[in-house]
């Protein structure tokens, strides 16, 4: 969603820097501020524990104790006696899934209010002129902006994709103030940095443009290239498609965010290619009234997977927008996608789409200890993490540290961080908010030090929690 004015966040143009990689896994050629940084290339060391409860593995969800060694999953066995002598087990008695994967998101902004303008649109252009508009987005947006709390803003936005289980987030900015929290999905991530991005409308790119992005997806130095695509209900919005089509780019490496107007006939041709889509059924609804054609989508066999957007037209968060999709999927798709198809959408499918699937989006060996531990029913374990409240996040890990959680889960795992106790809705938890193992500039700014930097520019954060579902007149 968003307004043509947004700043490209990460150099499309330019070949990507890739880290050079020494045959230890070490990165060189680097700032050590960069090589130690979690998701970089230097493994950093972490207590090692095991979780049992049920996890949502790649064949199912099962009984199962996920080993964690540092920043990895060492194993995940399915009887307490294969669990290495000496490594404590942490008895959950919940579910535990891959943390979740934000591919959508403008993470500065996610300390505003929802918006609601009293009207729908045609596309995304025509809200992102209007003065309302202007006046409850970025006049509150420039204020904490032009205050220099930029660091803040997104960090702030960050605490409250983790306390919602999210691991990975879509939509930071390159500021490594925040280099400690989520990983962010559009910098260097394990020794490579092959995701670019542009909010701007497609229509600015030109061939030359094109030439050299289809270089780029050749080399393999970009392997996800992210866009809003037909954002919006209008024939102009459907225009983008066919434009980005005349300049080559409908490739397997093509992300759409939103594609709100494309025909059945257009998502077939994405399918064809193999190019990628995010939905944000919240937004969406929010400001057009109407959402992707994801029954189209599923049946051209595109890889989809959800994200919140922004908090001004979006959810709070992953798991908030989850529960959106979920009741689409019953209230206007009648029930086309499972629970389990659901829970991929925001774990395993946005990991494929930027080429992570290695690294994140799956409990298997091997793979980065990003997890989330929610409770509910364990006998209907992607329902339970459908339906889960903010109350229910029992840990958010990313690369094995525990970064938010119930204070028992995060005590017995043993981080040697430091956390602050938060209201979850009506129940304790804890959440490391600071940074004093890494040179993180501002690492050790408090949580109440980064919510009065917005009171000083004269705005009003929203809260750590949403505790409220999405807005009922956005599905009206």
């Amino acid at each position: 969603m968003h307004t043509p004015r947004f700043h490209r966040f990460a150099a499309l143009l330019a070949l990507p820097l890739l880290a050079a990689c020494s045959s230890d896994g070490s990165e060189t050629g680097v700032s050590d501020m960069s090589s130690s940084y979690r998701p970089g290339c230097k493994a950093l060391g972490g207590p090692s524990y095991a979780l049992h409860g049920t996890a949502l593995l790649p064949q199912g969800a099962a009984d199962a104790y996920v080993v964690v060694e540092g920043e990895k999953i060492a194993a995940v066995e399915t009887a307490r006696a294969n669990v290495p002598a000496g490594v404590p087990i942490i008895d959950t008695n919940g579910v535990i899934s891959p943390g979740l994967v934000d591919l959508h998101n403008h993470v500065a902004y996610d300390f505003l209010p929802f918006w609601n303008s009293g009207k729908r649109w045609s596309n995304r252009y025509q809200w992102a002129r209007a003065s309302a508009y202007e006046t409850a987005v970025k006049a509150p947006y420039n204020a904490v902006k032009h205050s220099g709390h930029m660091c803040e803003a997104v960090k702030y936005g960050e605490f409250r994709g983790l306390v919602g289980g999210t691991t990975s987030i879509q939509g930071s900015m390159d500021l490594t103030c925040t280099r400690s929290w989520a990983r962010n999905i559009e910098f260097t991530n394990f020794c490579s940095d092959h995701v670019r991005q542009d909010v701007l409308a497609v229509t600015a790119l030109t061939q030359s443009d094109a030439d050299s992005i289809n270089a780029q997806f050749s080399s393999g130095a970009t392997k996800a290239f992210i866009v809003h695509l037909a954002e919006g209900i209008d024939d102009s919005s459907r225009a983008e498609f066919d434009y980005l089509d005349k300049l080559g780019l409908i490739k397997p490496q093509l992300v759409a965010i939103h594609g709100t107007a494309l025909t059945a006939a257009q998502l077939q041709r994405m399918g064809q290619a193999g190019a990628k889509l995010v939905w944000s059924p919240l937004s969406n609804l929010a400001l057009y009234g109407q959402t992707t054609d994801i029954p189209s989508a599923v049946a051209a066999g595109i890889t989809i997977s959800i994200a919140p957007d922004w908090t001004p037209s979006g959810s709070a968060n992953v798991l908030g927008e989850l529960k959106v999709a979920d009741r689409v999927n019953r209230e206007r798709f009648g029930g086309l996608l499972s629970d389990q198809q659901l829970v991929a959408m925001v774990t395993s499918n946005p990991a494929k789409t930027v080429a992570m699937d290695g690294e994140i989006g799956s409990i298997r060996a091997g793979l980065y200890a990003d997890l989330v531990v929610v409770r509910g029913d364990t006998s209907q374990p992607y329902r339970a993490l459908i339906d889960a409240k903010p109350a229910d996040v029992l840990l958010t890990s990313v690369g094995g540290q525990a970064f938010y959680g119930s204070s028992d889960i995060v005590s017995a795992i043993g981080d040697a961080r430091s956390y602050v106790t938060v209201d979850a809705c009506g129940e304790s938890r804890v959440l490391a908010a600071t940074e004093s193992a890494l040179p993180i500039p501002q690492g050790q700014e408090s949580l109440d030090a980064v919510t009065q930097t917005f009171a000083s520019a004269g705005v009003t954060p929203i809260p750590l929690f949403s505790c409220d579902g999405a807005p009922e007149f956005a599905f009206h």
